[in-house]
């Protein structure tokens, strides 16, 4: 006896819930990582998805990435692929007692689903694979096969998880029509006079790098100072690298977005953002105080972590920080190394990388049929939403598929406004139960929709 729409929801958000107690938590260092609770979350999928774990084929791939085939009618059909990972962030110390319910316990309370993962990324996973197992339970078979890539290490840049993943169907020639991981949502923006929420969908990334910059002087008694310590020219590096900001460019992408948006705005901003060299203008003007933007026109420079010094009274002989950067399309990581030498100018700093350095994805085509899909997808879930391509300012797993495909987009239909933007790896981090509901439809729904045009 099939159950009833809102006992599959009810169950779906166990499932969920459950899903949370498992602290799947990635660390930069493999082996201080808690492989068992790993383990445990694949058991536990076994358990609540026996369709899935029966008729589809699962892999295990590295130490803990997941890669489900579904295979389709039509072997011939160029496949889908559907991105989500397992892994999540840990929490900041010294704030668990800030949360309304503890982040691992998957507490279901006030409507809501709470805890660690519920938007990033488990909430997706659980809802994808609520989607085939329900889709499955009607006898349902896909046109394409149907790719479900479930990577271990996202939070950490994926090396270890998508990255295999994508080795992996690349070296089988795979080559997806569409690609869907996360990245974009359904946003609010709240401008007076406009209440339709905004689909974003995600079409490019930005690139990445970590460099160190690292200061040496003559150490020696505190008492008798040089003019600049290594920490004074370790400062003085880091305020020139503030104050040359990389400068904003109005690109490709962010015009997109601009002429997408523009035709649905309310007539005083059509009126206002109207004249493209104007607003391009103004769009560089207020990039300068307002983060969100700049971070959308320009590459970001960030010192994010500073070491130096032993004792109060010995000048140190050398002190270092880490800068984060994030790269427009267009830009290279060597060039944006090049350009730090050149602000800093001073032969006692250098730079170097020391962690991650990626150049940005390529762009994906909004002219595509995968694009096609996933806009008539978003609009069954949600009709009033206006749908406009963006620029992704962080990293997702997708990045690692965008070789196989040039339709990779990055969009799930979570809902926030201002107030929820920083709960993905905030305190309080939560779902809305009904929001978590359109999800499971939102991804079968795909699924359906990317069958094959009747002949």
């Amino acid at each position: 006896m099939s159950l009833s729409r809102e006992d599959r929801v009810s169950r779906a958000s166990e499932n969920l819930s459950t899903a949370i107690r498992f602290k799947t938590v990635s660390n930069d260092d493999p082996d201080k990582e808690d492989v068992d609770e790993f383990k445990s979350f694949r058991a536990f999928l076994e358990k609540a998805y026996p369709l899935a774990h029966s008729r589809l084929e699962k892999e295990v791939i590295g130490e803990s990435n997941l890669l489900y085939t579904w295979p389709g009618a039509d072997a011939g059909a160029r496949p889908l692929l559907l991105a989500a990972h397992i892994d999540v962030v840990p929490v900041e110390p010294g704030t668990l007692d800030d949360w309304t319910h503890p982040p691992f316990d998957g507490v279901i309370a006030d409507g809501f689903i709470w805890g660690r993962g519920t938007l990033d990324c488990k909430g997706p996973l659980i809802a994808i694979l609520e989607a085939v197992e329900g889709l499955l339970d009607e006898g349902y078979l896909p046109d394409r096969t149907v790719f479900l890539a479930f990577g271990q290490d996202e939070e950490l840049g994926g090396r270890r998880g998508a990255a295999k993943i994508a080795e992996l169907l690349e070296s089988r020639g795979a080559n997806p029509e569409l690609v869907v991981d996360e990245g974009g949502a359904l946003v609010q923006l709240g401008i007076p006079g406009f209440k339709r929420p905004i689909a974003g969908v995600g079409i490019a990334e930005k690139g990445y790098l970590t460099a160190d910059i690292e200061a040496r002087a003559a150490g020696g008694h505190s008492s008798m100072p040089p003019r600049h310590t290594a920490i004074g020219l370790l400062a003085r590096a880091i305020t020139r690298l503030e104050k040359h900001q990389f400068p904003p460019s109005v690109g490709a992408i962010p015009a997109m977005t601009l002429e997408r948006l523009l035709p649905e705005l309310p007539a005083y901003l059509r009126f206002a953002l109207g004249n493209p060299r104007l607003t391009g203008i103004l769009m560089k003007a207020a990039s300068r105080w307002f983060a969100p933007l700049s971070a959308m026109l320009r590459t970001t420079t960030a010192a994010t972590m500073i070491r130096g010094g032993t004792k109060d009274n010995v000048l140190p002989q050398e002190a270092s920080a880490t800068v984060n950067l994030r790269l427009l399309p267009g830009e290279t990581y060597g060039c944006a190394l090049a350009r730090i030498r050149k602000v800093i100018s001073d032969k006692r700093v250098t730079v170097r990388i020391s962690g991650l350095a990626e150049n940005p994805t390529r762009t994906s085509k909004v002219d595509s049929l995968g694009f096609e899909i996933l806009e008539r997808t978003i609009k069954e879930i949600c009709p009033e939403a206006v749908v406009v391509p963006y620029l992704v300012i962080g990293m997702t797993d997708s990045r690692y598929y965008a070789r196989m495909s040039d339709s990779v987009f990055r969009f799930n239909p979570i809902r926030g406004g201002a107030e929820e933007q920083d709960l993905p790896h905030g305190t309080n981090e939560r779902i809305p139960c009904d929001n978590f509901a359109e999800l499971i439809d939102f991804y079968g729904l795909l699924i359906r929709n990317s069958s094959l045009p009747s002949a």
